[in-house]
């Protein structure tokens, strides 16, 4: 067992954690189906065993921090399939999982912690609509502003008390829902770590979400407090990592993570991803990272495309300490 204390004493010593990789895109390798409205929270239902494998494969990788499969696990995700009544069933359970797979993956004789996670997946409130921003998703109605709310809650407080070291915010749109998941994270006691997409607009400058014309720095600005455990540039494209982390290092004094993802540009309209040759490959990646961890990252891993093979890479590359 491990404690976020412990964690943090790496941190402070200026140690370099690895973080694991893709959920989704990972499960999907290992033949787990992505449902349009839930994306890899449905397999908690049918495929919770591939889930708990998935979890062993990156801690033998080498990941020190493994993520629990609840990215899209809130409820109002699962009602329009019929299973709001398991909501509190299936948060549980892809934590159990993340621990079962702790215990017996081992670790190799080292920590291992688990990171829960919380995004604003599947809200439409008025006209900032995460699921719209999702290029291949299944149109849904609308939830007020008030359930929304009401289901990060509830889903943040499942995780905490199933027993995750700590919370990761994953945001990949407006501030207006990651202040929500902030204030839900915050309502649990556990530390949280406040997660941001990133792209670059037309003229190279760091901008948040799909389509926003909020800068990066605005953006920082607005949400950033001194009870964050970290910050982390995540799901953002490549491209956009160095100059979104150096805006970070000039707003932002304590804790950095990155894990961009794959840029692969092969997905349809049921999220299958089919192979492509020009992704970015595991050596590329592990380059990157190396100079991502020089310019302040000390927790690194990856999303959507960057799988098990990748994290293998990144924990022979990097230093043990960040410079």
């Amino acid at each position: 067992m491990s404690s976020y204390a412990e964690l943090k004493q790496i941190f402070d010593a200026k140690g370099v954690v690895i973080l694991d990789g893709a959920i989704g895109t990972q499960l999907q390798e290992m033949g787990v189906p992505m449902d349009n409205t839930s994306w890899a929270a449905s397999g908690l239902r049918d495929y919770p065993f591939t889930i708990q494998r998935m979890h062993e494969l990156y801690v033998k990788a080498g990941a020190q921090v493994i993520t629990t499969n609840t990215y899209s696990s809130a409820r109002h995700n699962f009602e329009p399939l019929g299973l709001g009544d398991f909501t509190r069933e299936f948060n549980l359970r892809a934590v159990m999982l993340a621990q079962n797979a702790r215990e017996r993956a081992g670790g190799g004789g080292r920590n291992v912690w688990i990171a829960g996670a919380i995004s604003g997946f599947g809200i439409t409130t008025g006209g900032e609509s995460v699921r719209a921003l999702h290029r291949y998703s299944r149109p849904r109605s609308h939830i007020t502003a008030e359930t929304a709310q009401a289901n990060l809650n509830e889903q943040a407080e499942i995780i905490a008390e199933a027993g995750v070291d700590f919370l990761l915010i994953e945001g990949t749109g407006e501030n207006t829902h990651r202040k929500w998941m902030i204030e839900a994270c915050r309502r649990t006691g556990l530390p949280f770590w406040l997660g941001f997409r990133v792209r670059l607009d037309a003229l190279k400058e760091p901008r948040i979400g799909y389509s926003s014309a909020k800068g990066f720095a605005q953006a920082l600005d607005e949400v950033l407090s001194d009870d964050l455990a970290g910050v982390s540039i995540f799901h953002s494209s490549i491209a956009a990592v160095d100059p979104a982390l150096a805006v970070l290092r000039g707003k932002w004094k304590g804790l950095i993570g990155v894990y961009p993802e794959a840029e692969r540009h092969d997905y349809t309209a049921t999220w299958h991803d089919h192979g492509e040759e020009n992704a970015i490959k595991p050596d590329e990646y592990a380059s990157m990272a190396k100079r991502w961890v020089a310019g302040g990252a000390q927790l690194v891993g990856g999303c959507c495309g960057i799988g098990v093979p990748y994290i293998e890479k990144l924990v022979a590359a990097l230093p043990k300490r960040a410079i």
